[in-house]
């Protein structure tokens, strides 16, 4: 793609010419004029150029020497760089006394239009490059696993590390219109600003998906929560978007992204049937509901047989397991309970801290408990 393009060229003419009463033309790299204020040179070769672009600098031309050059009247010719790179050249018509001022002025102003245009389009390619990443790991999509590989080592993203992913869905209601650039751009930069280490892309035209790396295996979903309430109220206060945003599960491996999306559009579904009024939905705070509902979710079952490797694996004897079962069979009424085990209060108290301990599911809690029994009548 060229840097110095047609259509910036005609609209740095455009704006300068509003300015200066002298005609101005740019020529390329070739000395080809491509934009100027008298419509039929464009196309011509300009001598001009020519000469300021063998000598890389300017390139003054009096009335006798423009009879010599062909396609050439008096004025001054300037180039225009680029990092460090010769990239096109500006020719003003006109005394070259008179007009060099003015030339040097136009020329600062074109080279921070290219500047401005060449980081949009750094923008808008890095944009593709995080869709197209995005999509490939949400959606696990093997064919395209070779150019997943060079994109992870452009944005520094590790293989093996506590990840999550984040859904933003624009809020239909409020919000009729698709997402736009500008409106999309806005809210990736307040994502990955409050989401340090992270990578947002927009999926589609109403959701954007935010890949955060954890800053440990530890993390919990409910620290993220106030963070979430904040860059929602960020993005409603710039942008003027309401969101919903939804929480996956924390994986330690970039390969089981495409599992955390699943799990944060399940939560969306849920959480926006359930809670309409709430924004923020968490994986971790509705799993026990979400437990109930009819649809089969891969989720539970995986979630069920983590819970119950827990129990397991702190339980060799097995009197955390039948604790639990003679709790429920009990409904919940500790001194039936400790008195059926023939343990003393203190003890049940211990069991049941060191279930919540090691499932982090807390017992006394009626939906935390179904959640353990479902785990030990599903895998015992």
């Amino acid at each position: 793609m060229d840097i110095l393009s047609v259509e910036l060229a005609k609209s740095i003419v455009e704006r300068t010419m509003n300015v200066v009463s002298y005609n101005i033309n740019i020529m390329n790299e070739l000395g080809v004029i491509i934009a100027s204020g008298d419509k039929e040179r464009i196309g011509t070769i300009h001598e001009g150029a020519i000469i300021a672009l063998q000598r890389k600098s300017e390139f003054n031309v009096s009335e006798n020497q423009s009879k010599k050059l062909n396609g050439v009247y008096a004025g001054t010719n300037l180039v225009i760089e680029f990092q460090d790179k010769v990239v096109g050249v500006i020719g003003i018509t006109g005394k070259p006394k008179e007009v060099l001022g003015y030339g040097k002025l136009i020329k600062m102003t074109a080279e921070m239009m290219i500047e401005q245009e060449n980081v949009l389009r750094e923008l808008e390619w890095n944009n593709r490059m995080k869709e197209e990443m995005m999509l490939a790991l949400i959606y696990n999509k093997q064919d395209s696993f070779l150019l997943l590989e060079e994109y992870v080592k452009k944005f520094k993203i590790p293989y093996n590390h506590a990840m999550v992913i984040f859904i933003v869905e624009v809020n239909i209601k409020d919000n009729p219109e698709n997402i736009d650039q500008n409106m999309s751009n806005e809210m990736i930069s307040l994502l990955e600003g409050t989401f340090k280490e992270s990578v947002a892309a927009v999926i589609n035209s109403k959701s954007i998906v935010l890949l955060h790396k954890c800053l440990s295996s530890n993390n919990k979903i409910e620290n993220y929560t106030e963070r979430l309430n904040q860059v929602s109220e960020k993005i409603y206060n710039k942008v003027g978007i309401k969101v919903k945003i939804s929480t996956g599960k924390i994986y330690d491996k970039l390969d089981n992204m495409y599992k955390s999306f699943d799990i944060a559009r399940d939560t969306l579904l849920f959480g926006k049937k359930i809670y309409p009024n709430e924004n923020i939905y968490n994986f971790d705070s509705l799993k026990c509901e979400m437990l109930f509902s009819q649809k089969n979710e891969n989720w539970k079952i995986n979630e069920l047989e983590e819970t119950y490797q827990l129990l397991t694996l702190n339980d060799k004897s097995g009197v955390l397991r039948e604790t639990l079962k003679v709790l429920i069979d009990e409904d919940g009424e500790l001194n039936n309970v400790s008195s059926r085990l023939f343990i003393h209060r203190n003890t049940l108290s211990y069991r049941l801290n060191k279930i919540y301990k090691v499932t982090n599911r807390n017992p006394r809690s009626y939906t935390e408990l179904f959640w353990l029994y479902s785990a030990i009548i599903n895998f015992q």
